[in-house]
């Protein structure tokens, strides 16, 4: 990733969660596996809408959606590697800017708490805006210049702002595109500008 010479400020920094910071998708492929009996590989997973991609039966794939939006803790959804770390270090410059097309602000305030041990004390700020096309309205208003995502649809729609999309390497999202890219947390640890 190439952010030019510039490193990111952490007050101009904000992130999408679902397959950014929170493994959904690999905790949608154990659940199928483990309550459905049915055999997902992540890696097959080559589209955000993976219904295009994947043989699913619909009933039980949006049982296992309401399950992920409504109970992300209880499902044992985990954080992707060096996201809690990252994050962690990240709180002491003061909130965390997160962005989820999720409505159910309540159910991932809890996982970020009771997951990520972030809020009770560390600054976080959570806009659950419930449409991916509401997310830009949230960053703009908020100052942010750099979006960590994994959904290419949400880039594209962020194209041309003053926020620069940063795409979170992820199967659905390996086409082409015009966007900076982080393969891992180490990479985001390494883009931000730690001494301020």
């Amino acid at each position: 990733m190439k952010t030019g010479t510039r490193k990111i400020s952490p007050r101009e920094l904000a992130f999408d969660i679902d397959g950014v910071i929170a493994d959904t998708f690999r905790a949608f492929v154990n659940t199928a596996r483990e309550r459905y009996n049915i055999e997902i590989d992540y890696e097959s997973i080559t589209d955000y809408n993976f219904r295009n991609v994947i043989d699913i039966d619909e009933e039980a794939s949006n049982e296992i959606i309401e399950m992920i939006l409504e109970d992300p803790v209880g499902l044992g959804i985990n954080p992707i590697s060096g996201a809690v770390e990252v994050l962690t270090r990240l709180s002491s410059f003061g909130p965390i800017f997160f962005v989820t097309a999720r409505s159910n602000r309540d159910a991932i305030i809890e996982w970020v708490e009771k997951t990520l041990g972030l809020g009770n004390g560390k600054p976080i700020h959570l806009e659950a805006t419930g449409a991916h096309e509401d997310k830009l309205p949230v960053l703009l208003k908020h100052g942010i210049r750099y979006f960590v995502e994994d959904r290419l649809e949400t880039c594209y729609l962020i194209q041309g702002s003053p926020v620069t999309p940063i795409v979170f390497d992820q199967p659905w999202n390996r086409k082409e595109h015009p966007f900076l890219s982080v393969g891992d947390w180490d990479e985001i640890h390494d883009m931000i500008e730690w001494r301020i």
